[in-house]
Formats: C-alpha cells, structure tokens, sequence
C-alpha cells in the first residue's frame, strides 16, 4: 500500500536511533580517541537559532557490520549542540525540525550534502545548519458530484535528480516518478502532504483503503476487501495517465492548496484458480495483483483461493498488472512455489487465470568460504528478472552453507547474496561453467540438476582518493565505481559515495577487479556539473590503491 510504503522510512530512522552502542577498538587493542562535533542550528531566512533541532550522525556503511551507532543531539535555546564520544569514521550528517526541510551537512538548496569524516579523537566546532522552510500540499478531493472522498490514499511525486537516477543506473528501468509524501484524507476529503522540499510534484490519489490505528472501521475494510474500488487512480489534476498530470510548484514555506476529483470508471473482476505443485487445486497460497511496470507507488490487490483453488479479486480498473500467487506455508525460507502470469485488463471480467505452482525450476547451491568464518544463516540469495525487474526467486542459505531456490520461471537473472559483514565479498558464483556474477543465471524450461558454487572472500580490496577542481578540494562530489566491462548483471558491483568536507572518499570491501572511477559535482544554480575524466584502476586481492580526480570547470548551458 502507498502509506505504508513511504511509513517505511520513518519506521528506518527509528530503528537507527534504536542502533547498539559498540567501543571502537584498534588492532592493538587500545582504545580509541573518541570525537566531538559541535555547532548551531538556525534559520536560513532571518539566521535565527532554531531550538529542539535533532542533529544526527548515521554511519556511512552500517550495512556492511553488525557493530554501529547513530548520535544525536538536540540543540538548545541558542541553536546550539554538542555531540560527545563519537567513533572515528564516515558519517551521513543532518538536521531536522518539524516544519522545516531535513538538512545535510553543507547542504544548499536541493543539493545531498557531504559525508563528515573524522578520525581519531577529532574535534569540530564550526558546523552550521540552516534550515528552510517546509513547503505544504493540501487540498480536497471529492467524487463527481462533489461528496467528499475519505480514505483516499494521496502521494506527492517528484522526478529524481541526476544523482538519484545515476545510484540506481544498475537497474535496466529507472523509476521516472518518485513518492516523497503520503497521507489520507479524512471524512472531509482533505489531505495534508507536509515537510517538503521547495520544487514541483505530481499528486496521485488512489481509492485503496487504509484503516487508522484507532477506532477501526472494520465494516468498511471488509467492504473495500470484497468489492474493491469504483475508481481508477488518478493524477492531478483528474487525468489517469502521468503523461497528461500537471506540476504543483511549492516555495519555501508555501501552503498550496490543490483540489481534485475522482471519477467512477468501469472496473472489472480477475478470477482464474490456483493450482498446487502437487496438480491439485490449493487455498495455501497468496494471489496478489499488481500494476505492470512495477513503481514504488503502485497499487496492490490481493486474495486467497477457496478449497477449490478459486480467487476473485474485483474492482480493478482497465491496466497491465502482474498476477502472482505464492505458496502459504513455504515460511520465511524463500524456498516455497510460486507463479506468474502478465495479463492486459480491458472492460470485460477475465476468469481464466490459471496459476500453477511448482511448474519453474528448482536450482540448488552452496556457499564455500576461502578462508574465515561465516555465519551462512545470516545470508540470503535474490535473483531478479533483468526483463522486467521482478522477483525470480530468493532464499537463505543454510547452517551449513546449502541453499535451494525453488520454482525459478524461464528467463535471465541477476544474482545477488545479501547479508554479508564488513570485507566479504562474492569471489565467484558459477553454475556449471557459466560466469553468473557477469553474465547472469540463464534457465530454462525443464531444466535440471545444475547447482550453483558460490566462493566468498575477505580477501577484499579498499581505494580511497580526492577529488579538486581548479586546485581545491570539491565537497559533495559524487564519485561512481564501476566494474570494467560493465554488463546488465555485475552492476550489482557498482559502488557510489560522497566526497566529504575535504573531499576525499573511501571504498572499501571492494571485489578485486577492473574497475573505473568517475566523480561528477552537484548542479548548482543552473550550471551544468562538473565531471572528472574516467580513472582506471585494477585492484588485487588486499589491494589498498589511491587515486586523485580532478574536476573540468563547471560550464553554463
């Protein structure tokens, strides 16, 4: 659903703040100098010191170990803070207040701010953030003849930044809309998008009926649950299709006010049965359908089939969607059956989804160590389909180091293994004699007996360097690592990061290899950005190598 998707975020940063605390302890075990950071928060309008700010430092790569913390702080009546015995390292530092737009460290405008490195016992007292003014969508939205709409699901929808579309480019679709926003009008049909940034949104609203915390109306869920919606979603300012939406265009601290109508559309039911591994009709799966590409603010519907494998999911407006049932009871292993089917929604019914479970192929694998100890049951594999970006099929990986994925339907995937700490990485991953990391898991129908080897390593490689333009040290750079030759599928290697108040970076846990090494600055007030040439550089197991880019003068287009 949109609301619980963009939930998700906040729910992160909670679970950040939750974070265990560790003592940072060096090779010879001694204890480390820890940091202090320091500063004020203020107004960016009129500089005036903003009171009850949270400053946050969340570490850079806490993906990549168990052991880390994020510190905060508030800021007094002055605007100022003090963050005490911080750890050495890398950090994604910000300021937010309600009302007020989420800043980064040397942040301006809409730009991503720089990492904050520090070392050993450092101490830094000049930061300074100024805070803009939250802009605030707000409107009413109201069927056809003018009753107002509650419960409608509103989402604000921005285009990404360059950097923002370069970060995903290992993805073969790029999302062209991204929500930022998300709320639900009440029994007044209005809505209240708040806490963005100053700049144009497209606005979806969507019938998909989302109960609140308190006071549930249970009838009414049921109701949405067995006779879907009436109403297709539609972008502002009442067009189905994004190609026709209007821009919403908000300043700082702006409260635009934008009213809407949804119109009842002809909806149909998708019905078909679900067939078990076994050949049998089965009420233990899922059905879910979803629209076609899949977006991070598509809409979902969902059912379970009867004793007799039958599902019936109704209320769904004219589309492409993705009909995919997966079996009940396959746990939390990734292990269990699952089909698809793509189907083409018109204004007749379709009851002629046949799903059957089990019919994909069962590839089995292991995961070997070279050296080290890992703990395989914190491990998992993700195969994703480069055709269309779905799942393909995941799993985690045993005590003891096998894995089965099951039901894998015909196509090329990429392979990916999550899970791993600091300094592993995939050393190779074949089935049979194909290379999968470059050149994908191809299956086939009716195949069989392959098995995939993988082979991890902490023989991992680090490069750092500096990036400068014009003789100084470019802040905020975005800096791009890309494997040499790049293929669809070992972009999953492909690594970015943010120089930082020096402008330096750092990779580390790298995949040895050929790779090369771009950075590119931020576009600021309309001139194009600045981009370094392409460095290469081929790195060996335990390599630590450094480079230094340097940045062409920024240019007006």
């Amino acid at each position: 659903m949109i609301f619980s998707r963009i939930a998700l975020h906040g729910a992160a940063l909670v679970l950040l703040l939750q974070a265990s605390t560790t003592v940072p302890i060096n090779s010879d075990h001694k204890i480390s100098p820890l940091c202090v950071v320091s500063g004020r928060v203020v107004t960016a309008g009129e500089g005036s010191p903003l009171k009850s700010a949270r400053v946050v430092l969340i570490p850079e790569r806490r993906e990549q170990t168990r052991e880390w913390q994020v510190y905060s702080a508030l800021s007094d009546s002055d605007g100022r803070f003090t963050i005490k015995d911080v750890s050495a390292g890398q950090y994604a530092f910000s300021a937010r207040h309600t009302g007020y737009v989420d800043q980064r460290y040397q942040s301006h405008g809409d730009e991503n701010g720089v990492m904050l490195s520090l070392k050993s016992g450092q101490q830094v007292n000049d930061v300074i953030f100024r805070m803009i003014l939250a802009s605030v969508i707000t409107g009413r939205v109201s069927d056809e003849d003018g009753e107002p709409m509650a419960g409608i699901q509103v989402v604000a929808l921005r285009r990404p930044n360059e950097d923002e579309m370069e970060e995903n480019s290992w993805r073969s679709r790029r999302e062209e809309l991204r929500p930022v926003a998300g709320g639900q009008t009440d029994d007044r049909g209005q809505y209240r998008l708040y806490g963005l940034k100053p700049g144009e949104y497209y606005i979806r609203a969507v019938d998909e009926f989302m109960p609140p915390m308190m006071n549930l109306p249970t009838d009414e869920w049921v109701v949405r649950e067995s006779l879907g919606s009436q109403y297709a979603p539609v972008y502002y300012p009442g067009v189905t299709q994004m190609s026709q939406s209007q821009a919403v265009p908000v300043g700082a601290g702006e409260e635009a006010q934008i009213d809407f109508t949804m119109r009842r559309t002809k909806t149909v039911e998708v019905s078909g049965r679900v067939i078990g591994a076994d050949g049998k009709p089965t009420s233990d799966a899922y059905v879910n359908l979803d629209e076609y590409p899949p977006s991070e603010y598509s809409v979902g519907h969902g059912a379970s089939p009867d004793e007799k494998g039958q599902f019936t999911i109704r209320g769904v407006p004219p589309g492409t969607y993705l009909v995919m049932a997966e079996e009940r009871s396959s746990g939390s292993e990734g292990s269990g059956y699952h089909a698809r089917q793509k189907i083409e929604v018109s204004t007749d019914n379709i009851d002629s989804v046949m799903l059957a479970l089990g019919r994909g192929v069962k590839v089995s694998g292991r995961v070997m160590v070279a050296g080290g100890t890992v703990h395989f049951e914190r491990l998992f594999i993700t195969l994703m389909s480069r055709e269309d970006e779905s799942p393909g099929g995941w799993a985690r990986v045993k005590k003891d180091g096998s894995f089965d994925v099951s039901d894998i339907p015909e196509g090329t995937f990429t392979f990916d293994l999550g899970g791993l700490e600091e300094g592993w990485y995939v050393k190779s991953a074949r089935k049979g004699p194909d290379n999968i990391l470059d050149d994908g898991l191809h299956i086939e129908k009716g195949e069989g007996g392959h098995t995939i080897q993988v082979v991890l390593s902490k023989s991992s490689a680090e490069l750092d360097g500096s990036v400068s333009q014009d003789g100084h040290a470019l802040i905020g750079a975005r800096v791009h690592l890309t494997p040499d030759p790049e293929t669809a599928y070992n972009r999953v290697r492909m690594r970015s990061s943010t120089t930082d108040q020096n402008g330096q970076f750092t990779f580390s846990g790298i995949a040895p290899g050929r790779y090369k090494v771009l950075a590119k600055s931020s576009d600021t007030q309309g001139a194009k950005p600045a981009v370094s040439d392409s460095h290469e550089v081929n790195l060996s197991e335990h390599d630590h190598k450094t480079v230094a880019l340097t940045a062409l003068p920024s240019q007006r287009p």
